[in-house]
């Protein structure tokens, strides 16, 4: 029985330790405070050596051995998916990128997890109510042996004197053996007749509720429950002494206990009936649930919450679509109309205007193409943060060589090298990662342009990881480390317009579509000896994606 309650505990502990997992991880990935990683990781740390222990205490279990065998890869992939959902909340993307996938499969796992445990409970519990019944019998024998030895020693009290004492002296260690088995259970144990009276308990019963075991004794089980349960609790009892029908069969049921200061708590009870020699008893074990009713109204309360997150979340993009919506047609219909009327001043009334007029025209157009480029990269970034990640295998080199293509076409006169390495592979979304090739080699092209040969360079760094950290380094402009804080920052931009144009968006959305790849982006630079820009991209697995490479120059 020991073994069987200790197999018991260990998993009641596994699924406390899952609960406060997962409890943890939502509450970090929503509020982000620091104070909730503390016990997560206390939590997922010691889950793996729990399964361990269960595993060995199973070991002569064939059945139960198979089943957290079976449960194993499902609770670390529980224990993976929280992990992502903190990692998420610390870079302030939950909300925003993979909420409602890492919530249902977060919720699809545990389901699992509480499935296979209930089968796993029932089994063990079968057993503890195989040897329950063993040590009910046992103790009936001890009741019976004990009873004929009273009933002998009083018709041969003085022939048979020494006989009774040793009968006596047997009766007093069974006794003291079966309140030592029932006093190691882990739960409050009553037994209860057909007069729905308590005929027996253990220690544990009287810890729980407050009674001594002679306050129980006798007693109806109505005492133990508040007044509002005591009618459904006698018929639940009587059903099993009921002549009518089958025997009921073992059942569960959660209600509320009554302990003996009048304070409610709630309760698990497990009920099995007996036969006994002097007719059939119920057994009831009775579980104090009071913490894990309060993990799962914590679990309830954070999926309510995070379903009304989610609902912001739609609604703000909405919103966003709306604003797109007025960028796109709002602010470009009047700034088509200046460029209009800018552009009649120039070719009709050009003979008109003095030099410095002329000049006014040109600046005024300028202005009006400068906001129209704004307007576009706004539209882009919109669309970044809204667009679904359609992830597959993608050849970086190729999409690398293809963007590089286009850039020369655009100017063919300009003396660049292009050093692009070979066999660079990558699980992303085409669209977006091209867009961030584009943003990053369009950077490197621009400030490299007053180069007479100028070098840029595409290639991947192995980390000790085993991870690869993929990098754009040109030998241009550079940039001062002082102000690299605000690279990535919107409408921020540390060179003057009048040196090298710009909207001050391209590197804004490039971080965000890093990002949503669940990667990193960071910047090293020198004034006047060129720039480097490096990334990760990291997949499901939380490995990087990035194979190994040749470097190599294109023909």
């Amino acid at each position: 029985m020991t073994h069987t309650h200790e197999v018991l505990e260990k998993l009641g502990d596994i699924a406390a330790r899952l609960s406060e997992v997962e409890s943890a991880a939502r509450s970090f990935a929503i509020s982000g405070k620091q104070s909730h990683l503390s016990p997560f990781y206390t939590a997922a740390e010691a889950v793996p050596p729990q399964v361990d222990e269960l595993k060995l205490l199973l070991r002569d279990d064939p059945s139960g051995l198979r089943a957290v065998t079976a449960i194993e890869p499902v609770i670390a992939r529980h224990l993976k998916v929280m992990k992502d959902m903190v990692e998420l909340g610390d870079k302030n993307l939950f909300r925003g990128h993979g909420q409602r996938n890492l919530t249902d499969e977060g919720n699809n796992l545990m389901e699992q997890i509480r499935a296979a445990f209930s089968t796993m409970d029932k089994e063990q519990r079968a057993r503890l109510d195989q040897e329950q019944t063993a040590v009910a019998a046992k103790a009936e024998r001890v009741t019976m042996i004990s009873w004929a030895g009273s009933v002998l020693a009083g018709v041969l009290v003085l022939a048979c004197g020494a006989c009774a004492l040793r009968a006596m002296h047997g009766r007093g260690k069974a006794e003291e053996k079966l309140d030592r088995l029932l006093g190691s259970m882990p739960d409050a144990l009553v037994i209860v007749n057909a007069e729905g009276k308590i005929v027996g308990s253990n220690a544990h019963t009287g810890k729980l509720f407050g009674y001594s075991d002679r306050e129980l004794q006798g007693e109806s089980m109505a005492l133990l429950v508040p007044e509002r349960f005591r009618k459904p609790q006698r018929q639940y009892y009587a059903a099993h002494f009921s002549p009518r029908g089958g025997r009921v069969a073992e059942t569960t049921m959660e209600l509320c206990g009554l302990h003996k200061d009048g304070r409610e708590f709630p309760i698990e009870v497990s009920t099995k009936p007996l036969a006994a020699e002097k007719g059939l008893v119920v057994t009831s074990v009775i579980r104090d649930i009071t913490e894990r009713k309060q993990v799962e109204q914590q679990i309830s309360k954070l999926n309510k919450e995070l379903e009304h997150r989610a609902m912001e979340l739609e609604n703000a993009n909405k919103e966003l679509e709306a604003f797109s919506y007025s960028v796109s047609h709002d602010l470009r219909s009047p700034l088509q109309n200046i460029d209009s009327f800018s552009r009649v001043l120039m070719e009709d009334y050009a003979n008109q205007l003095d030099p410095e007029g002329l000049d006014c025209v040109q600046r005024l157009r300028g202005s009006c193409q400068h906001m129209e480029d704004i307007i576009d990269a706004l539209l882009t970034l919109s669309n970044m943060m809204r667009k679904e990640l359609l992830v597959d295998h993608l050849d970086l080199t190729a999409l690398a060589n293809a963007v590089a293509a286009d850039l020369k076409q655009k100017n063919p006169d300009r003396l660049v090298d292009w050093v692009i390495a070979e066999g660079l592979t990558a699980e992303g979304d085409a669209q977006l990662l091209r867009v961030v090739l584009e943003n990053l080699f369009g950077n490197a092209w621009k400030f490299t342009a007053n180069r007479p040969r100028a070098r840029i360079e595409f290639g991947a760094l192995p980390q000790s990881n085993g991870a690869r950290t993929y990098f754009v380094r040109d030998d241009g402009a550079g940039f001062d480390m002082a102000r690299a804080s605000n690279l990535f920052t919107p409408f921020k931009r540390l060179h003057d317009q009048s040196e090298f144009r710009g909207t001050g968006i391209g590197l804004a959305t490039v971080k965000r579509v890093i990002h949503r790849h669940r990667g990193k982006i960071w910047a090293e630079g020198v004034v006047n000896h060129g720039a480097t820009f490096c990334f990760t991209l990291t997949g499901e697995a939380g490995e990087s994606n990035g194979q190994n490479y040749h470097s190599a120059r294109p023909k």
